[in-house]
């Protein structure tokens, strides 16, 4: 009698089989891993006493490393932590954990998402079918490529965004796309996940929530367009008014501080004055990033260049602070740079040219892979003239090219774009597994003929 059958014949099987896989290799890193900071996540240590503090239930404005920065824009992350920290673990092992949970639940959700297409689309259910080895590859690819799998179980907030960002995009697929129609659980999950998002890391809530607006005005003839606007305009106004209130008290108990004009009392002021924090928000969100390029340059050994724009005379710098820019001059300069930021932030380090250690080398190796991934899917693009699925694939589309062009403006040292360019994996898959199967477009003659 066999006490275990491990045949592998389904989609199902090979899916769950992936995840178990994933489970224990997290268990084993877990037990494996130092006692101090990775040289791979020094951030680490900052977060694990950032946990240890917020379970101490001490304020938040007083943690000596960021203040209450980093607590309101990564409670999502904290929060689980601190819970753990309490109830026994230490400090590392309690974000370690947290990130290999959110890692772990971001496996489950895809693998769920893809159970339910497959059920439901008979298109999808034959791609699977017809591609079983494609479709495998490129969920192994994103459970266990390597630096996205180090990040997912190392003590950093790279794990919570990347799940609550996948959360997102996966509700407003499954409302859109698959039951044309917003239930109580789909509405609240949409909400949730960007409010979620925003207290991951508010740079990123932004994004989700102006890919998903764009995609639903493109659409805004469908009455579920109509319906899920409002929706996500809701988790944008909670997000922000989270990710922005000045907390006074980090404990565990739900209890807070003051939170000035962004109270929770629901008056009309308070509403109108969250409302002018947003757009207050967007309107310096230019002059915010090219500070913060900036600012993430000092002393990394790995800068990035910034090259010249024709009205940098004008833009406001870290050395020149005299004279403050206008918008359309650090708009300007934003989509000037943009292809070679964007680029850099995609491809970035190069073997030889930026390898600066050991870490670097080993992420050059990983970007020939990156490099190579965008050079099939170009000329696939060429030869074939579409995408498959492209109605699914719109809203992550928009939230690659806002990423990437948002990021490459923001990043100010390789180190960290390469860290945060695993939450764009899924994307590209989705396009690696589009443009495979898209069915070449006749050639105009022959449609004549």
């Amino acid at each position: 009698m066999k006490l275990f059958n491990f045949e592998l014949t389904t989609l199902k099987s090979k899916l769950y089989a992936i995840v178990f896989a994933s489970f224990v290799v997290r268990v084993v890193a877990f037990f494996v891993l130092p006692n101090s900071p990775s040289a791979l996540g020094p951030d680490e240590g900052t977060y694990a006493r950032a946990a240890n503090w917020t379970a101490l239930g001490k304020s938040a404005t007083d943690f000596p490393d960021f203040g209450a920065g980093l607590y309101v824009s990564g409670r999502s992350f904290l929060l689980p932590a601190a819970f753990l920290n309490k109830i026994g673990l230490n400090p590392l092992d309690s974000v370690r954990l947290t990130a290999s949970l959110y890692g772990l639940l971001t496996l489950c959700l895809v693998t769920a998402l893809i159970l339910h297409t497959a059920a439901r689309n008979t298109n999808f259910a034959q791609f699977a079918e017809r591609f079983p080895r494609l479709s495998i590859t490129l969920f192994l690819t994103f459970a266990f490529l390597p630096s996205r799998f180090i990040w997912s179980f190392l003590g950093l907030r790279e794990s919570a965004i990347e799940f609550w960002t996948l959360c997102a995009f996966a509700s407003l697929y499954v409302v859109f796309h698959c039951h044309k129609k917003i239930s109580l659980k789909s509405g609240t999950l949409l909400v949730a996940s960007i409010i979620f998002a925003f207290s991951s890391r508010a740079q990123v809530g932004w994004v989700i929530v102006i890919a998903i607006l764009i995609f639903l005005l493109i659409n805004i003839r469908e009455r579920i367009a109509l319906t899920l606007i409002p929706l996500v305009l809701v988790g944008l106004v909670l997000g922000f008014t989270g990710s922005t209130a000045t907390t006074a008290t980090t404990g565990t108990t739900g209890t807070t501080g003051t939170t000035g004009t962004t109270g929770t009392t629901g008056t009309t002021g308070t509403i109108a004055s969250t409302g002018g924090e947003i757009l207050g928000s967007l309107t310096s969100a230019a002059q915010l990033t090219a500070y913060k390029h900036q600012v993430n340059k000092l002393n990394a050994a790995s800068a990035i260049a910034t090259p010249r724009c024709p009205r940098d005379g004008l833009v406001y710098t870290m050395v020149n602070t005299s004279r403050p820019p206008s918008n359309f001059d650090t708009y300007f300069c934003i989509a000037w740079r943009a292809p070679y930021m964007a680029a850099t932030f995609l491809f970035r380090p190069l073997i030889v040219i930026d390898t600066t250690s050991t870490s670097s080398l080993f992420a050059a190796i990983e970007n020939i892979a990156w490099l190579g991934a965008f050079f099939f899917i170009f000329v696939m693009l060429i030869k074939k003239r579409r995408l498959a699925f492209i109605g699914p694939l719109a809203p992550s589309l928009i939230f690659f090219i806002l990423y990437c062009v948002g990021a490459g403006s923001y990043e100010g040292n390789m180190g960290t774009a390469f860290r945060h360019k695993s939450l764009i994996l899924w994307v590209v898959l989705l396009l690696l597994a589009s443009v495979i199967t898209a069915e070449k477009r006749p050639n105009p003659r022959n449609e004549s003929a």
